[in-house]
């Protein structure tokens, strides 16, 4: 008895020693492993020859599985032959499955993106600083402007009509007496008006053309007329009339000197161009060339070419050798006045012998509307 318990311890110390072995050769160890992560724990075994005795002690660890089985003999002679077959089989399963991949989720970054900043633009304030403008107010003077134009209205808006339209003034031929007779009743009857004059000597052996140009304004009611006239660049003259008495300035070269002439008759009533008017119709033969709107009115207009329309017989053009000509009346249907008159004619008659161009205007405005006003000047002469 006393035998199998020293046997028993005998084993009992061999499985501890087989233990401690598997223990410290456990990098001897082969660890498989398998599908589940688990493999089997190291085995000892000891045979013995007669008596057998079998001890088994399990030791579980928590990562592997240790078993241990001791066989024990014992034989009559008294020898004790202790076979310690030792397995160890160490399953450490440590199968550390680290899904822990950290996959780095992009953090977002921040991107600055630059808000523009609203830029306050500075409205100019408009300060207004008085500017002192000095408006020089002309003066007045006592004598007026004086010009040898005497127009006082604005220029005529003049606008053409076809001759299909409706005729109208005198049918043609045109009868002198009665053309001249109506235009200056109807100046009487309006009272003023006013009237330029111009006539253009084109001499092919001069340096240029000589122009003579003359203005006035009339006043029938106060036999009053005032009149500007240049012959030549250099010579200009004032006339101021009342009635026959006429007061002269004659201004040469810039030096002026004054006179006061008695002309025999009013000078108002000599300028209504009545006798002028006369005459030319009495020389030419004129056609209807439809009309023409001057400020509204519906003028008639009548017109003469070639040599074959001027009659040189009479006193206008007597003993002229005319090659060219032209003319054109324009005349108010109703009131009978004739507004313009205009003649251009080659002619020999100078005695140079060479056939010259004479050009001469005659043109009413202000019919009714005229003012007449005396120049400064004039006072001087009265007093005297």
């Amino acid at each position: 008895m006393v035998r199998r318990t020293a046997l028993v311890l005998v084993v009992v110390a061999l499985v501890a020693l087989a233990g401690c072995s598997g223990l410290s050769n456990s990098g001897d160890s082969t660890a498989v492993p398998t599908e589940n992560g688990s493999e089997p724990g190291p085995t000892a075994t000891a045979v013995e020859a007669t008596a057998t005795g079998t001890s088994m002690s399990t030791a579980a660890p928590t990562t592997g599985a240790s078993t241990a089985t001791a066989t024990s003999s014992e034989t009559t002679a008294g020898a004790a032959t202790a076979t310690g077959t030792g397995t160890t089989a160490a399953t450490a399963t440590a199968t550390e499955t680290s899904t822990g991949t950290t996959t780095p989720t992009g953090t977002p970054t921040t991107t600055a993106t630059a808000t523009p900043t609203e830029t306050e633009t500075a409205t100019p304030t408009e300060t207004t600083t008085p500017t002192e403008t000095a408006t020089e107010t002309a003066t007045p003077t006592e004598t007026p402007t004086e010009t040898a134009t005497a127009t006082e209205t604005p220029t005529e808006t003049e606008t053409a009509t076809s001759t299909t339209e409706a005729a109208v003034g005198p049918e043609p031929p045109l009868d002198a007496r009665s053309i001249a007779d109506a235009h200056e009743s109807a100046m009487q009857s309006a009272g003023s008006f006013t009237v330029n004059a111009s006539s253009t000597l084109r001499d092919p052996t001069a340096d240029g053309p000589e122009t003579e140009t003359s203005g006035a304004r009339v006043d029938l009611d106060a036999d009053t007329a005032y009149q500007v006239s240049r012959p030549t660049d250099e010579a200009t003259r004032y006339t101021y009339a009342e009635g026959a008495t006429a007061y002269k300035r004659n201004v040469l070269s810039g030096d002026s000197q004054y006179e006061t002439e008695e002309l025999g008759k009013p000078l108002a009533g000599s300028l209504t161009g009545s006798n002028r008017v006369y005459e030319t119709v009495r020389a030419v033969d004129y056609e209807r060339s439809g009309t023409v709107t001057r400020d509204g009115t519906r003028l008639a207009v009548y017109v003469a070419n070639g040599t074959d329309s001027v009659d040189t017989a009479g006193a206008l053009y007597r003993g002229e050798d005319v090659t060219a000509f032209s003319s054109t009346l324009v005349m108010n249907p109703e009131t009978g006045v004739v507004r313009s008159l205009e003649t251009t004619r080659t002619t020999d008659y100078l005695s140079s012998g060479e056939p010259v161009t004479i050009e001469t205007t005659r043109r009413f405005s202000g019919v009714g509307s005229t003012d007449v006003g005396q120049p400064g000047w004039v006072d001087e002469l009265k007093n005297d």
